[in-house]
């Protein structure tokens, strides 16, 4: 099989295409970060180039595409609205496009478990519509086009999708300003640890090696059409997250500040929101909690260092 990997040269993108390599199967990459030196084969060219990305596919032909091109940074997305749309809606609309012209069997989408913040508060599974109020952040809004897209394309052109709605990912190569990150990062540098508001904000952090295998699993025939919600294996407040970063470097100094969410960052109450649906389908569970995921993410920190 050869698998299509937008944004595959990103710190997700990366491993999803290592996932697939690791199956057996071929990889291309399309990333405007792409270098001949980059571990597979691809092209630098960005995902709203719609008339080079119908060349690349006919070219390429494969038969499943990962979609996880895009501007995933939240502060960045405010800041620039129009370009957060075009990347991700108007890109995923040319993906969509592309991979329907050229008789793509399944694209996998990125999506975000943002979205059940534009649903009923007691919203749990990827069966709850969308409200007319919306999302309240235009990133949120970009994951929801993104969705109605792969609805549309199913019904009017037959392409088959999968969108996978995950929690915030952290491990090898993450964004530096990913809450993990920065935690590890000033813990290394003596501290402190800064956390925003009180603490008891909640999330259910998911390893990016247990999300590349949900994309891999998410060809499977079952998913045709379907949304999965995807978390990591416990749920933990920010303030308990620098405690136990804070614990790895022995007790580096944690500080609170007191003030509202930064302008920019998505405002979520953690729900109890339900995995069922992709552990029936796929059989896919986390299977690296937060502890193990933290000594590892420490051990490449101390290895990255060692190696200059």
């Amino acid at each position: 099989m050869r698998c299509l990997v937008t944004g595959g040269s990103g710190f997700i993108g990366r491993h999803v295409a290592r996932r697939f390599h690791e199956g057996g199967h071929e990889v291309l990459v399309l990333d405007t970060r792409w270098t001949p030196g980059d571990p597979f084969p691809g092209e630098a060219t960005s995902v709203t180039d719609e008339r080079r990305l119908r060349e690349l596919f006919a070219d390429w032909r494969p038969d499943v595409v990962a979609h996880l091109a895009g501007m995933a940074d939240a502060r960045a997305v405010l800041a620039e609205p129009v370009a957060a749309m075009d990347a991700n809606v108007t890109g995923t609309a040319a993906v969509l496009a592309a991979a329907a012209a050229s008789g793509v069997s399944r694209v996998v989408i990125a999506g975000s478990c943002w979205v059940y913040n534009a649903m009923p508060v007691n919203a749990v599974d990827e069966d709850e519509p969308f409200l007319p109020s919306g999302a309240g952040h235009f990133y949120t809004t970009t994951m929801i086009a993104k969705e109605l897209l792969a609805r549309d394309f199913a019904r009017l052109h037959g392409l088959e999708s999968t969108v996978l709605r995950y929690s915030p990912v952290y491990g090898p190569g993450m964004w530096p300003g990913l809450v993990v990150s920065a935690f590890l990062r000033a813990a290394a540098a003596g501290g402190p640890l800064t956390v925003f508001g009180d603490g008891e904000e909640r999330r259910a952090f998911l390893h990016v090696h247990d999300l590349a295998e949900a994309f891999y699993r998410a060809t499977a025939p079952v998913a045709a059409g379907q949304v999965y919600n995807l978390e990591g294996p416990e749920i933990i407040t920010t303030g308990e997250l620098a405690r136990k970063v804070s614990e790895l470097f022995g007790g580096v100094p944690v500080e609170h500040r007191e003030e509202p969410t930064r302008r920019g960052e998505l405002v979520y109450s953690q729900r109890f929101v339900s995995t069922y649906k992709v552990r029936r389908d796929l059989g896919w569970t986390p299977g690296i909690g937060i502890d193990e995921g933290l000594r590892t993410q420490l051990a490449a920190m101390r290895e990255e260092v060692a190696a200059g």
